[in-house]
């Protein structure tokens, strides 16, 4: 999705805010943010090193004293095939410490929980978004907030700064019910510095092992992106294992469905005067991710686009014969090249698909977030894709702030946008009683008091977006930037875009990073709360099969209204633990 341009504007505040800084100037917001956390901390009494166990719902920044953010007990609550995420902060005194972490994990049966364990590091956020309260966001921007998950240890911790350790625990579905413990042993240049227990109570409750909800972070899989960071050429073997690389952390992460530009995989060639497709390269894609864990469904890429911003004309990039070769163009609409282009090449894929036996798990994109003055065109090249593609569901986002007259019936899967919808719901559940089905988005949108998954908000936002999509019967979520990553990732995560008018929100590009020693991507503790999140749903649809009332009472109690949901990860904890408790 190519977010539409708005105008950039200051979040709504209780108290005046700081200037955004200048496109080009993170790396001297960063040096000026830690140099005012040295002046802050300078004023403090440092004492020596401190651990402590912290809720992993909340962010550990640089400034924390000793016990912010400190869990009440040492326990945590899961359910069999279920992921647990532990957060270790720790507190540097008077000197700068090298830290370094081993973990004992817990054992069931004699076999250890498989776990990993990172730690977070920090990334500049300039601005916070726009017509934001200030209550709704952890901290005003400028500042230095916690992101990225890092594997390499030991790593740096300054004097007086507070940083932490991230634990993920693995419960495996055969562990049986009952409390396991475990422990964690911080040092620092080889010197232990705490020696921490913890327990995880596991419950009845299972993940189910089938997820049923669809999850999609779109990747810019370009050689324009990819060569910023990593070494690969495209279609070599090193760019098929960077694919299957990212490919198994999203489905670790639950990410089943996989955003596929199928017009540029097929490869065409001119046989007869006309153009035939090779498709090799498209059935490569498939199995790479489907090897990787992370297909479940076929996304198959937009098939028309736009000449330039959001109210620019629509073209079709099609391929055409120019002499005797084919050639790449972005044709007029109304040019009758582009309609025979598309029913020809729909046609062979449609065949290809059958012939694979993939076409049960493909679905189409036909154009991003279409609006009305764009409706004659959307609605007759959407009619091509159904007509030369019978039993293929088109999919699409878009804004229900519009008449979608045009829209409802030749888009089978809904993707409404976060915000637009509120007053909306009956026009979504009429669709899905119609046969069709609905999932929503974010993408710049929505802010103020919605959720979203900004790196300025606070995790808990991140974890009850799929508790909003049970609670609104709502069966998947997808959102443009899986890692559309500016020059300099770890320094600006807020690219500007459109032409240098829109100023993206904290981490709206991105969910993960670049780890070019792995040929792979970093996590977040974003995209471990989503994880997290998208278990809670698979539970609660679990749950919903055996007690739906029961079910619908705590999706309710967790989020009462579509922009009202439960703040303190306290209250939120105990939600949580009645619905593990659910399936005794």
């Amino acid at each position: 999705m190519i977010p539409f341009s708005v105008p950039f504007r200051r979040p709504v505040r209780r108290r005046p805010a700081s200037n955004a800084p200048a496109a080009g100037s993170i790396s001297a917001l960063r040096a000026l943010v830690a140099a005012l956390c040295c002046l802050h901390l300078a004023g403090c009494a440092v004492s020596g090193p401190r651990v402590w166990f912290a809720d992993e719902l909340a962010k550990i920044f640089p400034d924390r004293v000793p016990g912010a953010g400190e869990r009440a007990d040492a326990v945590w609550h899961c359910a069999r095939n279920d992921y647990v995420s532990i957060q270790v902060a720790v507190r540097a005194g008077a000197k700068d410490l090298e830290i370094d972490a081993q973990v004992t994990p817990p054992a069931a049966r004699g076999r250890s929980f498989p776990y990993e364990v990172r730690w977070v590091d920090y990334v500049p956020v300039g601005s916070n978004p726009p017509r934001t309260p200030y209550d709704e966001v952890l901290r005003e921007a400028p500042a230095l907030f916690p992101d990225p998950l890092r594997h390499d240890f030991p790593f740096r911790l300054e004097a007086g700064r507070t940083g932490a350790v991230w634990i993920t625990l693995y419960c495996p579905p055969e562990a049986a019910p009952g409390t396991y413990g475990g422990e964690i042993v911080v040092s620092a240049s080889g010197r232990e510095l705490a020696r921490r227990s913890f327990s995880v109570r596991v419950h009845t409750a299972t993940v189910p092992a089938e997820q049923t909800l669809q999850v999609t972070n779109w990747f810019n899989f370009s050689m324009s992106n990819l060569r910023r960071f990593y070494h690969v050429e495209e279609y070599s073997d090193g760019y098929w294992e960077l694919l299957a690389n990212i490919g198994r952390v999203m489905a670790e992460h639950k990410q089943n469905v996989i955003l596929t530009p199928i017009a540029r995989l097929a490869r065409p060639s001119v046989a007869g005067g006309r153009i035939r497709y090779d498709f090799s390269r498209f059935d490569r894609w498939v199995e790479t991710f489907e090897k990787a864990g992370v297909i479940g469904t076929i996304e198959g890429g937009h098939l028309l686009g736009r000449s330039g911003g959001f109210f620019s004309p629509i073209v079709v990039p099609a391929w055409v014969i120019e002499g005797g070769k084919p050639v790449r163009r972005n044709l007029d609409p109304d040019d009758p090249r582009a309609e025979q282009y598309l029913r020809r090449f729909l046609a062979a894929l449609y065949a290809h698909l059958k012939q694979r036996g993939w076409q049960t798990r493909y679905i189409q994109h036909v154009h991003d977030e279409p609006h009305d003055r764009e409706a004659p065109i959307y609605r007759r090249f959407a009619e091509v894709v159904l007509e030369t593609m019978p039993g293929i569901p088109t999919i699409d986002a878009v804004s229900l702030n519009q008449d979608v007259s045009f829209f409802a019936d030749v888009c089978k899967i809904w993707v409404p946008v976060l915000g637009s919808f509120d007053h909306r719901m009956n026009m979504i559940r009429d669709h899905v009683a119609s046969g069709g089905r609905a999932w929503f988005y974010t993408c710049i949108f929505p802010q103020g008091r919605y959720l979203n998954r900004f790196i300025d908000y606070s995790l808990l936002k991140v974890r009850l977006l799929h508790w909003f999509n049970f609670r609104h019967q709502l069966t998947g979520f997808l959102h443009w930037g899986g890692n559309y990553w500016g020059p300099r990732p770890f320094e600006n995560v807020q690219p500007v875009i459109n032409d240098n008018r829109t100023l993206l929100p904290a981490g709206d590009n991105a969910i993960v990073y670049p780890d070019p020693e792995r040929n792979s991507v970093l996590s977040s503790i974003r995209l471990e709360a989503m994880r997290d999140g998208i278990e809670d749903f698979e539970l609660l649809a679990a749950l919903a099969q055996k007690e739906p009332d029961l079910a619908q009472e705590l999706a309710a109690e967790a989020i009462p209204h579509i922009n009202d949901y439960v703040r303190d990860p306290a209250a939120f904890r105990r939600i949580h633990r009645r619905l593990l408790e659910a399936f005794r």
